[in-house]
């Protein structure tokens, strides 16, 4: 079972993030944080497999979440949600720690398909 947590800004993305993966087969939402803030509490209670990253949130920024997460727990996935390919923001979350990228403009099977990738040690990136 892939445990996976969310971390968004947006209730109604939040929420359609966690209804997907708690409706899909081998993967379950052991926590939807709608801040940074929150997640770094949050998270590290919860020990998420993965942990699909708003970019951008108010106050501490995703990338920034992302790694107080990998410094707190080096065996954590962060796949990061991105609006638009900025490609130096994207550069900063992988440096950051995050393993990987998705549009949140994806259709549910790449957003599926990108948490069984980095599970299996890939890198799913937007094309």
């Amino acid at each position: 079972m892939t445990k996976v947590a969310i971390v968004e800004d947006s209730v109604t993305l939040r929420q359609y993030l966690a209804e997907l993966i708690s409706n899909t087969a081998g993967c379950c939402c052991v926590c939807a944080c709608g801040s940074a803030e929150e997640a770094v509490v949050t998270i590290p209670k919860c020990r998420p497999h993965v942990v699909l990253m708003d970019i951008h949130l108010p106050g501490e920024s995703g990338i920034a979440c992302t790694a107080y997460l990998r410094e707190k727990m080096p065996n954590v996935q962060v796949i990061m949600l991105t609006v638009y390919k900025d490609m130096e923001m994207i550069f900063e979350a992988l440096k950051a720690g995050a393993c990987g990228y998705v549009l949140k403009r994806a259709d549910e099977k790449e957003i599926l398909s990108a948490i069984t990738e980095v599970r299996a040690g890939g890198a799913p990136m937007t094309s």
